[in-house]
């Protein structure tokens, strides 16, 4: 189950992010761009299935070059929130102009995966695909492992073939 706490009138900080995934190991904080602090820890099936999402990123990265991103890495939106996508993956030349080493960056990845688990609500997991869209996602990608639904938004690099079974299946 995921829990959504705060609102206009919590402020939750980046340092905040940073020490509440510090001292709770497993689970993971995102803020939206309204403050929300959204928790939800990773079933262990989830895990599974966002981790073979990750890997097809690995893989890829290793070809394309850029870098792969897992379930615990948080990008901060332009509206202020903080999402953390299940698998990303950033093209090598937009890493390169990017000198920030520390904290959340303002970055979008190129390419994004979200993997659906019991918590999730499907038109809310749609509408953070939408969300890292307008951010600046070249790719999102939402899979729902139970009823192996997929909404895709943009176009995939070239090369990049993911299996969906896989993802589904692990």
């Amino acid at each position: 189950m995921s829990a959504i706490i705060g609102g206009p009138n919590v402020t939750i900080s980046d340092d905040d992010l940073v020490e509440l995934s510090r001292v709770n190991p497993g689970w993971k904080f995102e803020r939206t761009n309204v403050g929300e602090l959204i928790v939800s820890p990773t079933s262990t099936p989830g895990g599974a299935k966002s981790g073979e999402a990750f890997a097809q990123l690995y893989l890829y990265a290793k070809g394309a070059g850029g870098k792969a991103y897992d379930a615990a890495t948080g990008f901060k939106m332009s509206g202020g929130g903080v999402l953390s996508p299940d698998a990303s993956w950033i093209r090598a030349d937009r890493i390169a102009q990017f000198r920030d080493d520390t904290g959340y960056w303002q970055m979008m990845p190129d390419v994004v995966i979200e993997v659906a688990t019991k918590s999730d609500a499907w038109p809310a997991l749609c509408a953070k695909i939408d969300a890292y869209c307008v951010d600046g996602a070249v790719y999102a990608i939402a899979i729902d492992p139970t009823t192996r639904t997929v909404y895709e938004l943009g176009s995939r690099p070239n090369g990049l073939v993911l299996d969906i079974d896989a993802i589904n299946d692990a």
